[in-house]
């Protein structure tokens, strides 16, 4: 690791193993879901951790800035993973079983490990130029456009689910809009906090 100044090692190592857990989740999800993988709030999300560490590995092997875009969509990613991780463990989990949603298959990956790197890697090990506070709006703005997406195609009775809320036919509107509400607070709140603990006012860290 030559190429590698000393002091990216750990952005390094962390965001390689994070690709290769997500290679193995996604490749076991495509076997589960086949063509309806892509439905999955959790499956969207590992998703887009694995392409943001991979091209966090690229930048730092070649040495350079990360784009302030690639910071954007790690934020989304380390919130939206976050956003998983919760659900499971405080809404999911309790009804459905502990070892269902964090022992089972690749669960431990997509509830638990791919949050926890991703957010270590975010706040204490990649180095980026601060972005604008306004950036906190991006992770609740794409899983806002998730859920919509997805209840327009329930309404449509192209897909179904695959979250209990997004079923139009069968759940009352006060439920999908408390649902809504629910993870567009949650997603502005850790974003919030992400930001704060980012930069904690300095202007590249």
């Amino acid at each position: 690791m030559s190429m590698i100044k000393s002091e990216d090692r750990a952005v390094f190592y962390v965001n390689l193993v994070l690709v290769v857990l997500e290679i193995l989740a996604f490749i076991h999800d495509i076997y589960a879901f086949r063509f309806g993988l892509f439905t999955w709030y959790t499956v969207d999300s590992n998703v887009m951790q694995m392409v943001v560490s991979g091209l966090v590995i690229y930048y730092v092997v070649k040495g350079r800035t990360f784009p302030k875009l690639l910071t954007v969509a790690h934020f989304i990613s380390a919130v939206a993973l976050t956003v998983t991780f919760l659900i499971a463990a405080f809404v999911l989990a309790p009804e459905g079983g502990v070892a269902y949603y964090f022992f089972n298959d690749v669960a431990p990956i997509n509830h638990f490990i791919g949050p926890l790197l991703s957010v270590i890697s975010l706040l204490f090990l990649e180095k980026s130029e601060k972005l604008p506070f306004f950036t906190i709006i991006w992770p609740a703005a794409a899983s806002l456009l998730y859920g919509v997406i997805a209840l327009v195609l329930n309404a449509a009775r192209i897909m179904d689910g695959p979250y209990f809320f997004l079923k139009v036919h069968e759940q009352p509107a006060v439920t999908i809009i408390t649902w809504f509400a629910i993870i567009a607070v949650l997603c502005f709140a850790l974003a919030f906090l992400y930001y704060k603990v980012k930069w904690r006012n300095k202007e590249y860290v």
